[in-house]
C-alpha cells in the first residue's frame, strides 16, 4: 500500500515542516516521519470499515422503522436492500480485516450522529432509490452502488472529514493516498474474495530502508546538494526560488547521487509528479530544467552512478 511515491510524499512533507523550524530537531522530525507511516496505514483500515459501521446503523434503522405502528414499506424495502449489498457484506465480514481492526482498536465508535446524518442525506437521492428499486440484484450493480457511496462520502461530504479529522490528525496528508487506494480495491475486488486487505508494506525492509537512506542523506549532505542547485541558479534571486521547489530539487538530487538502484529518470519524474502537486503550475518546467542540466552535468563529470541491468546509460 505504502508505494514509492508515497514515501517520498512523507519525507517530502517531514523536511518541508523541518526546514521551517528555526531550531530544527532532526531526530524527533525523523522519529515523526516513521511514526506516520502507521498512522497512515491505521487510517486506511479506520476507512475501510465503514461498511460495518454503516450496515449496524442501517439494521437499526430497520428494527425502528418495523417497530413503528404504521412503517413505511418503501424504507424498509430501500433499508432491507442495501443491506444485502453483497460488496458491503463481504468487506463487513472480511476476517484479515477485523483482525486488523481489533490489532489496531479501530472502530467507528459513537458514530451514530454522524452516521444518522449521512443517511438522512443520502436516502431520498435519486442513485439511491433507483438501486432499491433495480431488479438486476448483480454484484456489478452491488460495486457500483458501494463505490458511488463511498465516493460521497469521502470526496463531498463535509461532515465525515469533521468526524475523521477529530481522531486522525494526518487525514489531510494521507486522503489522496487512502482514496485512491480504496478506489483500486474496489475496482479489483471479486466475488467471494477474502484477505483482500493491502499490507502495509510490499518489502517492508526495503520501504523503510529507502525512506531512512533518502531522509539521512538529505540532512547529512544538504550543504553538498544545496550548492549544486545554487550554481546553476546564478540568474535566480534566492527568494525567488520557491522552499517547496528546493526541497523537490534537493530529495531528487539525493536520488540522483546516493541511489544506484533507481533510474535518473525515475527520480526526476518522480519529483516533478510531486511539483505538480506542491507548488505552482510553473515549477514543472523550472525543476525539470535545472535537474536535467544538473544531471547531464554530474554525468560528464562521473559523479552519478548507476547499477544494475537497465540502469547503466
Amino acid at each position: 500500500m505504502l508505494n514509492r511515491r508515497f514515501l517520498r510524499i512523507k519525507a517530502f512533507q517531514t523536511l518541508y515542516a523541518l526546514s521551517r523550524e528555526e531550531q530544527p530537531n532532526v531526530a524527533q522530525y525523523r522519529k515523526k516521519l516513521f511514526e506516520g507511516l502507521d498512522k497512515t496505514y491505521e487510517l486506511f483500515v479506520f476507512i475501510l470499515s465503514f461498511p460495518e459501521a454503516f450496515l449496524d446503523f442501517l439494521e437499526s434503522e430497520l428494527e425502528g422503522q418495523k417497530a413503528k405502528y404504521i412503517p413505511a414499506p418503501e424504507q424498509i424495502e430501500l433499508l432491507e436492500r442495501i443491506m444485502a449489498n453483497k460488496v458491503l457484506v463481504q468487506i463487513a465480514s472480511d476476517l484479515a480485516l477485523k483482525d486488523a481492526q481489533k490489532k489496531l482498536k479501530v472502530n467507528w465508535s459513537q458514530s451514530a450522529d454522524v452516521l444518522r446524518g449521512f443517511w438522512n442525506e443520502i436516502k431520498d437521492k435519486n442513485w439511491v432509490v433507483k438501486y432499491a428499486h433495480n431488479k438486476e440484484n448483480t454484484y456489478a450493480h452491488d460495486k457500483e452502488f458501494t463505490t458511488t457511496l463511498f465516493e460521497i462520502i469521502f470526496a463531498d461530504e463535509d461532515l465525515f472529514f469533521t468526524y475523521i479529522e477529530e481522531r486522525y490528525l494526518n487525514w489531510d496528508d494521507d486522503q489522496v493516498l487512502i482514496l485512491t487506494t480504496l478506489q483500486r480495491l474496489l475496482k479489483d475486488l471479486k466475488p467471494t474474495q477474502m484477505g483482500f486487505l493491502p499490507q502495509k508494506h510490499k518489502d517492508e525492509e526495503e520501504d523503510l530502508k529507502f525512506l531512512k537512506d533518502l531522509f539521512d542523506r538529505y540532512n547529512q549532505d544538504e550543504a553538498e546538494i544545496t550548492e549544486l542547485i545554487t550554481v546553476r541558479t546564478k540568474n535566480w534571486d534566492e527568494d525567488r526560488i520557491a522552499l517547496v521547489d528546493m526541497i523537490l530539487m534537493k530529495m531528487a538530487l539525493c536520488e540522483l547521487l546516493y541511489f544506484p538502484y533507481i533510474p535518473v529518470k525515475v527520480s526526476i519524474n518522480e519529483y516533478l509528479e510531486l511539483a505538480k502537486l506542491y507548488s505552482t503550475p510553473q515549477s514543472h518546467s523550472f525543476i525539470n530544467g535545472i535537474l536535467d542540466k544538473t544531471q547531464f552535468e554530474l554525468k560528464k563529470l562521473n559523479k552519478i552512478e548507476k547499477l544494475g541491468r537497465g540502469l547503466v546509460d
